[in-house]
């Protein structure tokens, strides 16, 4: 005698969605807030400015935005505070879309350019 199992029973659309969830997730590795003191910054308008063109980046070539960023809440003592997670790819964008009157972005963006040309 077989026994006849119902896949829906054993396979829910909600757990196959809740593994790719959590696999996107887990490519999300950086926190913007910790990418804002490396490029050291000093205008938070400006860098949030560098995360909206970075999102943009990626709209504009078809990229899905929950791949590269998913905004969190995090505390700091008895203050909570939104921020991203990052795709690596998301990171890097973030990196090269900043304020140019950092000196660390205009490093950045000159040592790609560098890489680009084959200069380095």
């Amino acid at each position: 005698m077989r026994a006849i199992i119902k896949t829906d029973d054993v396979y829910t659309t909600q757990h196959l969605t809740n593994f790719i969830k959590a696999l996107i997730d887990s490519r999300l590795k950086h926190y913007a807030s910790d990418l804002y003191p490396e490029l050291e910054m000093i205008d938070k308008e400006a860098f949030n400015q560098s995360l909206i063109r970075a999102q943009k980046v990626c709209a504009t070539l078809n990229l899905p935005l929950h791949m590269h960023f998913k905004k969190v809440y995090r505390t700091s003592g008895n203050n909570i505070y939104c921020d991203y997670r990052l795709s690596h790819t998301a990171y890097l964008l973030v990196g090269i879309n900043g304020d140019v009157e950092s000196k660390k972005v205009a490093q950045i963006q000159l040592e790609l350019v560098n890489r680009l040309i084959g200069n380095m």
